[in-house]
């Protein structure tokens, strides 16, 4: 279900970077794996503020961790689910569906940023006092 959820933003992400370049699924697949990194990053957040803990993260655990999150999507995206794939499952939508799925994406990519930013903001609030 959580996968057919990404492969949906996946597409698309895909479809809207189809009209501004060439390459389009390199966009959609860094994107998701951003969004899932953010996601990740919530749950850790709320974990250690939860277990009264101070998280140590640096530049690189934070690049490597995007990494962990990049890979899996470009080899999922490359070789077992193909934007033409994608394509004939969604393509031929309704366009009401296809409005409804356009803000469902956009909502979650926003909400994925703007959770993220709270979570840190009441973790640090905790932390001072």
């Amino acid at each position: 279900m959580i996968l057919k959820f990404f492969d949906y933003v996946y597409y698309r992400i895909y479809s809207a970077y189809t009209d501004w370049d060439n390459n389009p699924e390199i966009y959609a697949i860094s994107l998701v794996a951003l969004m899932q990194l953010f996601n990740f990053g919530i749950v850790v957040l709320m974990t250690f503020t939860f277990l009264n803990k101070e998280p140590e993260v640096s530049k690189h655990i934070l690049y490597a961790s995007y990494i962990v999150f990049l890979i899996p999507n470009y080899i999922r995206y490359k070789r077992f689910k193909s934007y033409k794939q994608m394509d004939k499952r969604w393509g031929n939508a309704p366009k009401k569906k296809k409005i409804l799925g356009g803000i469902a994406v956009l909502f979650y990519l926003i909400m994925s940023l703007v959770l993220l930013f709270v979570t840190g903001y009441i973790y640090r609030k905790i932390k001072n006092g």
